[in-house]
């Protein structure tokens, strides 16, 4: 049966099934270029960290790693984005949108990808947009398939409800996963988060509620911030490590009170990243722990690593907050003597660099 002849339950089976099996979604974009009369079938999203993809039916991925240099979002580049933020926006947009958006490009980046391409012309829709990014259906045509008609337009217009529908069905399944992570917080008395593409809390453990309540830490808009602005950048540093590929552990981030002392340590840990997923399953989980390290956690550094006294005390004190140069005025030694004390201590336990000693130290506190 050709694409063209599918009937509206056919599409909706079509999509739907790749809302259930994501892997599919390819098959249903290539599809809707086929019946259409399209080169390519798109579905991109914009957004910070893993909420940004592009898939494209049938691409040269030439395209993808050009497209990767130019700045997707910026209305004043791509005119795809700024006839969608047109006054008025129609519901498709398409060439003749086109055709007013470039005139007020600052720099011809995106044309020249989109000519070096043949991928001038087409149309498009949302199919899903909220503070947390956006997400588009689109044809790509080249010269040969001419610009959209009415009566593509239509199909298009068709295709893309079932398109918002899976998107819709997906979204449902994908935030099962913080109800089903969330769960197994239930027994913890850690305060633990989790986080989507976008870097959104959608779920949290009983400790981690309460630490809201009465912590140094707050949701703000679904955005987890702290009560002082340089805390919250490094927060927000720490998490868009963990959702922004290629993803990583960050750097612990250590709120401390008036005095210098540490009243808490956050840290931040990548999820797995599923293909084609969208950005609404969760991405990362972020740990708090309340407290310093203390002489017991010393002990275990002593037992674990075999460090020395003085070698788990520099330890402690760097987990707990304190500088290098406090670490050694209390010890009572030299900048030069702490560095050759801290490679020891590096060769030990293996870590390379100060930030992996705090999180090891952190660790081994929990």
């Amino acid at each position: 049966m050709a694409a063209a002849a599918r009937s509206d339950a056919q599409w909706s089976e079509l999509f739907m099934g790749a809302a259930l099996e994501p892997h599919l979604w390819d098959a249903a974009i290539r599809a809707m270029a086929q019946a259409t009369g399209s080169r390519h079938g798109q579905m991109i999203g914009f957004g910070p960290g893993g909420a940004a993809f592009n898939w494209i039916s049938d691409v040269d991925p030439a395209i993808i790693a050009a497209s990767g240099a130019i700045d997707q979002a910026a209305p004043d580049l791509n005119y795809r984005v700024a006839a969608d933020l047109m006054q008025d926006r129609a519901g498709i947009v398409h060439e003749a949108h086109y055709d007013m958006a470039r005139r007020s490009l600052r720099s011809d980046d995106y044309l020249d990808l989109c000519a070096d391409f043949d991928i001038f012309d087409g149309c498009q829709t949302r199919l899903h947009s909220d503070r947390g990014g956006m997400i588009g259906l689109a044809l790509l045509r080249a010269a040969e398939d001419g610009r959209t008609t009415q009566e593509q337009r239509d199909l298009f217009g068709q295709i893309a409800g079932h398109a918002r529908a899976a998107v819709r069905l997906q979204q449902a399944i994908e935030q099962q996963g913080f109800a089903l992570l969330t769960g197994t917080f239930e027994a913890m008395d850690r305060a633990c988060w989790l986080v989507d593409a976008a870097g959104r809390v959608g779920g949290m453990s009983p400790a981690a509620q309460a630490l809201l309540s009465a912590g140094p830490l707050r949701l703000r808009d679904g955005w987890l911030a702290c009560a002082r602005a340089e805390d919250s950048r490094a927060l927000m540093r720490a998490v868009r490590s963990v959702i922004s590929p290629p993803a990583r552990a960050a750097d612990p981030v250590m709120l401390t009170d008036e005095e210098g002392g540490v009243t808490l340590l956050i840290e931040a840990y990548p999820l797995p990243a599923r293909p084609w997923a969208l950005p609404f399953a969760p991405r990362g989980i972020i740990v708090a722990r309340t407290g310093a390290p203390t002489d017991r956690h010393a002990q275990t550094l002593i037992r674990t690593f075999r460090l020395t006294p003085a070698e788990a005390d520099i330890a402690v004190r760097l987990a707990a907050g304190q500088s290098r140069q406090q670490v050694a005025a209390a010890r009572g030694v030299t900048a030069e003597t702490l560095k050759v004390q801290l490679r020891s201590i590096y060769d030990k336990t293996g870590c390379g660099r100060e930030a992996q000693l705090v999180r090891l130290v952190g660790l081994i506190a929990q």
